[in-house]
């Protein structure tokens, strides 16, 4: 193989795997601005390219200056226990012609709309004359179909994709009757696109009913270069206690990341079927029942489709319990213990000393067919236990 490559080598493990992201450590020369990964087969010889994007371009001033990014590239499809190997190109690489994933910025609409390539996957909305807390709408499916909604009519505050907490000191930041409190977006920076991925920061500031800040929430929100028949969004939230000490309340009226599905896709009155991981079946299984992930499917204009939510094992009190009904809503809820289990002796509150942060990460996996047709299961491995990448020494 020419020196001009970096061979890696992908183990998927024990499970099977499909349109992975994978991330390889690599070593930058001053003014490479780009990488190129090959698949290699099992002669040697480079075979298809994959989508591939650097993470964190070097930026070195000296002759002979050597410094560390990361190549982030898609594994199209490996059946567990399989190894493959791909060429990394670290000189002048012909760049192949894939969709790229972008951010459509509007600062004055206040809008970050997240594109794979003339599709629309889903929009951040942040106009804080418009919302009590920043959403994610609409967010699309297999053949542009809409999978969530506003609930203009039950439940005004469930507004497709979003964060909220039903007691931070006190403030109701949930629902939006009198005496809630307010989410304000701060500032939006686009933090990467390309063909792998595009990504954005929100810095929000969370504020009590009268609209003294309480802390700050910084969400980075990812968006990869998937088929429309298995989107993924991740959410990478953080609260930092920026301005006092901070306690989240135990109750059920919270949520850290939550979804409202689209009326015709509730389990009540609509076509929708919620699983989880371990095989519970409806709100009755799922509410209040930890679980890994759960999935919310159904059949929308004579086509399944459905949306999981993965909860990541290094979250606080994995695995997250769920807030899941049959009429549309789905949270992963780790606060409401007491609901829970009817039981006040077992409390969710959670305490933060002024300066500390709690991170949370989740994954949104938006899918054409039910639960086990989209593989949701498998899936969730990818997430939580990606494949192994190791540099081969030749």
């Amino acid at each position: 193989m020419s020196d001009e490559h970096t061979i890696v080598e992908v183990a998927a493990g024990n499970h099977d795997r499909e349109n992975t992201v994978v991330y390889a450590p690599m070593i930058c020369e001053e003014d490479h601005e780009g990488h190129v990964v090959h698949e290699v087969g099992e002669d040697g010889s480079l075979g298809a390219a994959v989508p591939s994007q650097c993470v964190g371009i070097c930026e070195c001033d000296e002759d002979e200056c050597e410094c560390g990014c990361t190549v982030a590239f898609i594994v199209p499809s490996m059946a567990a226990g399989e190894t493959k190997r791909y060429a990394i190109c670290t000189d002048d690489c012909d760049a192949p012609d894939f969709d790229e994933v972008t951010v459509d910025l509007d600062n004055d609409a206040q809008t970050a709309a997240f594109m794979v390539g003339d599709d629309m996957v889903t929009r951040y909305n942040f106009d804080f004359d418009k919302f009590v807390r920043p959403n994610c709408y609409p967010v699309y499916g297999p053949n542009g179909l809409e999978i969530t909604e506003y609930a203009q009519t039950d439940h005004p505050h469930h507004k497709s994709m979003y964060v909220a907490l039903g007691d931070v000191n006190g403030t109701n930041n949930w629902d939006e009757q009198e005496g809630h409190g307010y989410t304000k977006c701060q500032r939006v920076d686009v933090l990467a696109e390309g063909p792998v991925y595009a990504q954005i920061l929100a810095i929000n500031d969370w504020l009590d009913a009268k609209q003294n800040k309480l802390m700050e929430e910084w969400t980075i929100i990812t968006v990869y270069n998937m088929p429309e028949t298995g989107r993924i969004i991740d959410w990478d939230i953080t609260f930092v206690a920026s301005e006092k000490g901070i306690h989240i309340g135990d109750t059920k009226e919270s949520g850290t990341l939550s979804v409202r599905m689209l009326t015709a896709l509730h389990e009540k009155g609509g076509t929708g079927k919620i699983v989880n991981a371990y095989g519970g079946i409806g709100e009755s299984e799922n509410w209040g029942k930890p679980s890994p992930w759960v999935d919310y499917s159904g059949d929308l204009d004579g086509e399944k489709v459905g949306l999981a939510i993965f909860d990541s094992p290094y979250n606080l009190r994995f695995p997250t319990p769920w807030h899941v009904r049959s009429y549309g809503l789905f949270t992963a809820n780790c606060w409401g213990y007491s609901y829970f289990t009817n039981d006040q002796s077992k409390r969710g509150d959670y305490v933060m000393p002024q300066g500390d942060t709690l991170n949370f990460v989740y994954r949104v996996y938006v899918h054409g067919g039910d639960t086990q047709e989209a593989k949701v299961g498998d899936r969730w491995f990818d997430f939580a236990y990606p494949p192994k990448v190791t540099a081969v020494e030749e």
